[in-house]
């Protein structure tokens, strides 16, 4: 490994431990105290085979250079009967490229996958917080994204993703199905518990310029 590479790859690991840095954050601190105690709806319906209900809620996020996202976390509530996690069949987390994709499928363009809920013990906050692992590569840019819950009605009631009051006021509730208020969906004033961390990629000028300094000539003091 030369001598750029290795204050490269130093540059990283001082800068990122090994869970990765927050890229977005509107959950906020393990106390709750940015929640905003409301719940948007987000799953799809149990046993009910039809997709034509399911429900999403969806917020955008940015990011500001090419990272590998690891980890999305969100916060996890509902109502009528919702008895938490436990009665959670399974979660679909959903990455879309742009906001017309998710309001005619809400299965993601640019991921779409059911990983294994991690329950985050550290969260004193109402719901309880949810922490799901991937593995994915994004560039610099705008994307969309949705928790949904597979989760059996009414037995354990509506599940979904509980809103804060960190973000810019704006989310979406998706239903492509159209059975709804909204068809297919509706932009609304709030933001959803959301939390992605990851590993931004160095930008090409930080490169260029850590390459340049190694390639400096070095001056040495002649002794007489």
């Amino acid at each position: 490994m030369t001598a750029f590479q290795h204050v490269v790859w130093a540059l990283v690991a001082t800068t990122h431990v090994a869970v990765g840095d927050v890229l977005f954050d509107q959950i906020g601190a393990a106390d709750g105290s940015s929640m905003a105690y409301d719940t948007w709806g987000s799953m799809h319906f149990l046993p009910s085979p039809s997709y034509d209900l399911d429900i999403a809620a969806v917020d955008d996020f940015r990011l500001d250079a090419a990272s590998t996202v690891t980890s999305i976390e969100f916060v996890l509530d509902g109502w009528y009967n919702f008895g938490g996690p436990e009665g959670v069949a399974g979660f679909h987390l959903n990455i879309y490229s742009n906001l017309d994709r998710a309001m005619h499928d809400l299965t993601g363009d640019l991921l779409s996958m059911r990983p294994e809920p991690i329950l985050v013990e550290d969260w004193d906050g109402p719901g309880w917080l949810i922490r799901l692992e991937v593995d994915l590569k994004l560039n610099a840019g705008d994307y969309f994204m949705s928790v949904m819950m597979d989760n059996p009605y009414p037995d354990n009631g509506w599940a979904g993703v509980a809103t804060s009051t960190l973000g810019d006021n704006r989310a979406w509730q998706i239903s492509p199905g159209g059975n709804y208020v909204f068809d297919p969906g509706i932009e609304a004033n709030g933001n959803l518990a959301y939390r992605i961390s990851g590993i931004s990629v160095p930008a090409p000028a930080t490169l260029l310029t850590l390459a340049m300094f190694f390639r400096l000539p070095s001056r040495r003091r002649r002794l007489r």
